[in-house]
């Protein structure tokens, strides 16, 4: 299967989104869609899917290609629609089959019979053997327990509605799979799951997220929007953002070589123009002045567009203790969510929520910031402790028929000044034109920017956060949580993005019908635990301590003599098949090592020939020069993508050695 874009165009008004734009994507291939809002990602995945029409060019699949992509609006008879149901409804009748079956056995029919199989065999390999249990694990997957699958569509709200719409997709299978922001409305282990599923997926997928870590477990390839051009990587985002990196630096240094060298050229050029002797010589060096200037124009950087960038303003220091919970206890129609809870939180900590759905995550929260009242129990806040709490229905507190410069005036202290309150709108990208816009007419992330902003005039000393990356953009999720890292203050937190919890939270409490369980080592022991936890026991774990005697306990929990030996043998085959792949990939990598080194002594000496006046001088020795230094630079590039690519070959072999080497 083969997904070909070919000279793809599409503008609106006197922008181009993209232009002439050409791409072939094999089966196998997980391509990652980034870049800014309004760059173009989901105009791209809406005419992959022929959602929408591009303005020139065209999309080319296999005639019989299944297209999965989620766009549908819910509407009428579909929400009457039981869960499951609706789900299946994208598969084929397999009770039409099977009746057709019995009559044709009924009948003696063998051709019947021989066509009922072909049809029989096909749909397995489309659909998989039984494609109710596939509707059902989906559905599971994707967070629906077992007791709704039966409720009606239009029961759940359109968070649970979004799920039911890609768990849909999913069961219906594709042979070209579109997602736009999958992750969003999924819970962690829904995430972790969906990554899981689209690891097996065979097909071409393209999906645009905003979830760094989601990015980087599932894309294989990044498809960036929003240069002067498409760029097109094969690697992980990390992998992209590294490569971009390094080659803005090699541009910034090329240009920096290039400026240094007009500048020399223009310097003589000032100095013997009016000079008779020196005629010649000046006016070659205008035209090599201006051949270097059409150079230039290649290594500067394109125009950045506007981004957000901030910090949170100082707060005022609170007392030690933050925040102290004795015996707090609450329900929900008469059902406990957690035994009695009893915790503090001192100044300076950094503690993030976690557990599954349902578990009073953010019932936690209100009751933290009076939104609701316990059961029983005392929460007490320390003196000189400012709150300031980020729902994840945050926006619906919103006014959408006031202006923006209205709506952030009547959510601030009355003490702000119209200055300031307009200043800290321009500093969340909300600058002069947003003022007299109604709120209506912002988009989810620009409404989320205009709460941010009415946070950061609170000037709290303690932050309460749920979600606060929902309906953010990468570029922005990435600015609040280096604002968040760097914040003096004190942040309780519940979040489903794990780029947050890793670079945010310094301690994990997960509450739940056991209490509070705390994990001091943060994200990762949490992590770490969790997984723990889903693992299959080891064998034999069973039986530990059934037996009697001294013996038996450990018999349960160790390998057996023979067992042991045979572990080491297999052990043993691995690493010597390891250290087969290992060792040619090493040779590889430091013959390449070593012409890359040659390449760059090369052009080390090229740059200071060119230095040279003597080679200004001589215009044919200095295009002839100039030619090679970007023939060697080339090559240099191309060395170092390889090297990158092995790099890559040579950690995953080594991480499978360590980890062999581990188990002994």
């Amino acid at each position: 299967m083969k997904l070909s874009i070919q000279s793809l165009t599409k503008s609106y008004g006197d922008r181009d989104l993209f232009a002439d734009f050409s791409l072939e994507i094999d089966s196998g291939t997980r391509l990652a869609v980034v870049g800014p809002n309004g760059t173009g990602k989901s105009t791209l995945l809406r005419i992959l899917a022929g959602e929408s029409a591009p303005d020139a060019g065209r999309v080319v699949t296999q005639r019989t290609a299944r297209i999965g992509y989620v766009a549908q609006e819910l509407a009428g008879e579909e929400l009457e629609r039981s869960l499951v149901a609706w789900v299946m409804e994208v598969l084929p009748s397999w009770g039409d089959l099977w009746r057709e079956w019995d009559a044709a056995t009924a009948a003696h029919d063998e051709a019947a019979l021989r066509r009922l199989g072909a049809k029989q065999a096909e749909l397995e390999q489309l659909y998989g053997y039984n494609p109710e249990h596939r509707a059902h694990a989906v559905l599971s997957g994707l967070g629906f327990t077992p007791e709704v699958h039966g409720n009606a569509v239009g029961s759940f709200s359109g968070g649970w509605r979004e799920r039911a719409k890609l768990a849909r997709v999913l069961v219906a299978g594709a042979d070209v799979l579109l997602l736009d922001e999958p992750t969003n409305h999924l819970d962690l282990e829904a995430i972790e799951w969906l990554e899981q599923f689209l690891l097996d997926y065979p097909g071409v997928l393209v999906f645009a997220a905003h979830d760094r870590v989601f990015m980087n477990n599932v894309g294989t390839h990044v498809l960036f929007l929003g240069g002067t051009k498409p760029l097109f990587r094969k690697g992980a985002y990390d992998d992209f953002l590294a490569w971009q990196a390094e080659m803005d630096t090699q541009r910034a240094r090329e240009e920096k070589r290039l400026e240094d060298e007009l500048a020399k050229k223009m310097d003589f050029v000032r100095r013997f123009s009016a000079k008779a002797t020196k005629a010649r010589q000046s006016q070659a060096k205008k035209k090599q002045a201006q051949k270097l200037e059409r150079q230039l124009d290649g290594y500067r950087p394109e125009k950045k567009r506007k981004t957000l960038a901030f910090s949170w303003p100082e707060p005022a220091r609170s007392e030690k203790t933050v925040l102290s919970v004795v015996d707090l206890d609450f329900a929900y129609s008469g059902k406990r969510l957690w035994p009695p809870l009893s915790f503090n939180i001192y100044r300076g900590q950094r503690v993030a929520l976690a557990g599954p759905n349902g578990s009073g995550k953010t019932t936690l929260l209100k009751l933290i910031t009076g939104e609701l009242d316990p059961a029983s129990g005392r929460i007490d806040l320390g003196a000189k402790v400012d709150v300031a709490y980020y729902s994840q229905h945050q926006l619906e507190i919103l006014d959408p028929a006031r202006p923006t410069l209205a709506e952030i005036r009547r959510l601030s202290d009355p003490h702000t000044t119209e200055e300031e309150l307009m200043s800290v709108l321009g500093l969340f990208l909300l600058g002069q034109e947003y003022f007299d816009r109604p709120v209506s007419a912002l988009s989810g992330g620009e409404k989320s920017r205009l709460v941010l902003a009415t946070l950061f005039l609170r000037r709290a000393n303690f932050l309460v956060l749920d979600e606060p990356t929902n309906h953010l953009d990468l570029e922005t999720r990435e600015t609040l949580i280096g604002a968040l890292e760097r914040f003096p203050g004190t942040i309780l937190v519940v979040a489903h993005d794990r780029w947050l919890l890793r670079r945010v939270a310094e301690q994990v409490w997960v509450v739940g019908t056991g209490g509070l369980t705390v994990h001091e080592d943060g994200w990762a022991g949490y992590d770490r635990a969790r997984h723990a936890a889903d693992a299959p026991e080891a064998p034999g774990a069973a039986g530990a301590g059934s037996g009697s005697g001294a013996g038996a306990a450990d018999a349960g929990l160790r390998l057996d003599r023979e067992a042991q030996k045979r572990l080491k043998r297999e052990r043993a085959e691995e690493r010597n098949k390891i250290y087969k792949e290992l060792k040619p990939k090493q040779d590889a990598y430091a013959a390449l090592e070593a012409e890359l080194t040659e390449l760059l002594d090369e052009l080390g000496e090229l740059e200071a020939t060119l230095a040279k006046p003597e080679t200004y001088a001589d215009s044919a020795l200095m295009s002839g020069l100039l030619q090679t230094y970007q023939r060697r630079k080339e090559a240099s590039e191309e060395l170092m993508e390889r090297m990158e690519g092995l790099e890559k070959e040579l950690r995953v072999l080594e991480q499978r050695r360590a980890a062999l080497a581990g188990g002994e």
